[in-house]
This record gives C-alpha cells, sequence and structure tokens, in this order.
C-alpha cells in the first residue's frame, strides 16, 4: 500500500535510505518464501520509532495486498513523535491509518490488553546493549502482543549489537527465521563499524507456553 510523507524529510540523505531499506526488507523476506501472511487488515506496531521515518516503506512492504493497514508508532521523544504525526498523517477515510505516541515503550507496552494484536512488531536500530535490561522488556512486549502468525523485525547499526539483540530474542524463545547483511547500508562516521540498517533479522513469536508475563 502506497503512503507518501505530507512533508519531506529534512534529510537530503533519507530518500536514498527508506529506498536501501525497502530494497534489504524484500529482500530479507524473499530468502523465506510465504514467511508474511498478508491479511484483508493488517497491523504493525513501531517500537521506539523516533520520526518513523520508514512508515512509508513499511506500508509498502507489509500492508501490500491489505484493504486496512494501521500503524502505530511510539517513542518518549515527543518532539520526534510531532514530526512523525505531521508527516505521516492519514484522512479519517483512508484504507491506511496512523498514530503515534509520546510514551516510554516498556510503559506503552503494559497499557495494551492482551487482545490488541499485531501482525508485525518492528524496531529500528533497536539499542540492546545501552540498556539490555529496559530492551529486553521491549522485546518481550512486543513480542507479546504479536499475533500466531506475527513477525517480530529488527534493525541494527552494529555487527556485536546486532548478534546481542538476536541473541535474547531467541533466549525469550523466539526463532529467527531471517538474518540479512544489509551490504547497501550507508556507513555513519560517528562510530566505527556503523551504519544505516546494516542488519535486518526476522523472528515468530514464541508459542503461547513460552512468552513471558
Amino acid at each position: 500500500m502506497a503512503l507518501d510523507p505530507n512533508t519531506p524529510f529534512l534529510s537530503a540523505d533519507l530518500p536514498e535510505d527508506m529506498d536501501v531499506l525497502k530494497k534489504a526488507l524484500a529482500a530479507t523476506l524473499s530468502t523465506v518464501p510465504g514467511l508474511f501472511q498478508r491479511g484483508s487488515e493488517q497491523r504493525i506496531l513501531n517500537l521506539a520509532c523516533g520520526r518513523a521515518d520508514e512508515t512509508g516503506v513499511l506500508a509498502d512492504v507489509f500492508g501490500g495486498g491489505a484493504g486496512r493497514l494501521e500503524i502505530v508508532g511510539a517513542d518518549i521523544r515527543s518532539a520526534q513523535i510531532e514530526e512523525a504525526s505531521l508527516r505521516w498523517k492519514t484522512a479519517k477515510d483512508s484504507d491506511i491509518q496512523t498514530r503515534f505516541h509520546v510514551e516510554d515503550g516498556k510503559r506503552f507496552l503494559s497499557s495494551m490488553s492482551s487482545g490488541d494484536r499485531f501482525n508485525l512488531t518492528f524496531m529500528r536500530h533497536q539499542n540492546f546493549w545501552n540498556d539490555p535490561a529496559l530492551w529486553t522488556r521491549m522485546f518481550e512486549g512486543g513480542l507479546r502482543q504479536l499475533d500466531e502468525d506475527g513477525l517480530f523485525v529488527i534493525t541494527s547499526y552494529f555487527d556485536v549489537e546486532h548478534d546481542l539483540a538476536c541473541r535474547k530474542l531467541t533466549a525469550l524463545g523466539a526463532t529467527k527465521v531471517a538474518d540479512y547483511r544489509n551490504v547497501h547500508s550507508r556507513e555513519l562516521s560517528d562510530a566505527p563499524g556503523k551504519s544505516i540498517d546494516r542488519h535486518i533479522a526476522i523472528f515468530r513469536r514464541p508459542p503461547p507456553s513460552n512468552q513471558g508475563p
């Protein structure tokens, strides 16, 4: 499903970054045919989403074929959520609906009912190694809100951080079904070995008996 931004990206690099991410996500999904089951309605949960630059990419890659798509984003940074809300606001009668919340991700997940299910949980540039305890709770909550066939997708800046996050998700009972090294990711100069969406991994949710509280 096509979703165009209402306002232009502020960084000149972002349109190309989004194009690379779109192709990388499609390539990751192609490694396991039939991995993502598209239904008449799709719901995507985008945690720690910041400005949610990737909203259009998520709609295009994961919303195709859906009659209705809802994308829900949450981040603690109010200025970035305000920007996301303006850029990705949709009409009330649109087949695509977006909602962005200024909220600590852990509290946001805790406030959700067990019946509030999503087809996909997405975490772009997860930051597991900065606060493993916090991100473990975020991972647990994101997995918990998935429906039976739901997928949990992360991207990472760094090799080691990606490995640590994947190990933790596996320890939480999730099954890794795809792991993709994005060779076209844009290198960044603020830290060695850092690049935009350097890695992408896809997990299936744990069986209900294996999920945390």
